[in-house]
């Protein structure tokens, strides 16, 4: 009885994990990736919060429009190189641009690494 339960938990601990790793499912979502990408950028907003509040301009970037273009497996590394467009606003203002990146799942959900 008791090793059934064992097994019974490990199926529930496995199907939890996949729920929150979001790798079972597959590839990311365009949202997915949309969120790992601003991410990105907010880790570069807050490098440059000093310098823009240095010369009185506020150097932010942010993910105005995103569209997912197709995913397929990464050869050779962990998850899944995705092609995408967006349109980003910044200092330079707005600017649009197809791009691609390798997007890996972890506990905290999809990140973008370079190809």
């Amino acid at each position: 009885m008791t090793t059934s339960v064992r097994r019974g938990g490990s199926l529930l601990t496995v199907t939890a994990i996949c729920a929150v790793l979001t790798a079972c499912g597959g590839e990311p979502s365009e949202a997915d990736m949309k969120k790992a990408i601003q991410g990105r950028f907010d880790d570069v907003n807050a490098e440059m919060k000093a310098v823009g509040a240095a010369i009185g301009k506020e150097l932010v970037i942010t993910v105005k429009a995103f569209k997912k273009l197709g995913c397929v497996k990464a050869e050779g590394n962990p998850g899944y190189t995705c092609d995408f467009e967006m349109t980003m606003d910044g200092p330079l203002g707005e600017q649009s641009q197809k791009a691609s990146g390798r997007f890996t799942a972890s506990d905290k959900g999809w990140a973008v690494l370079e190809k």
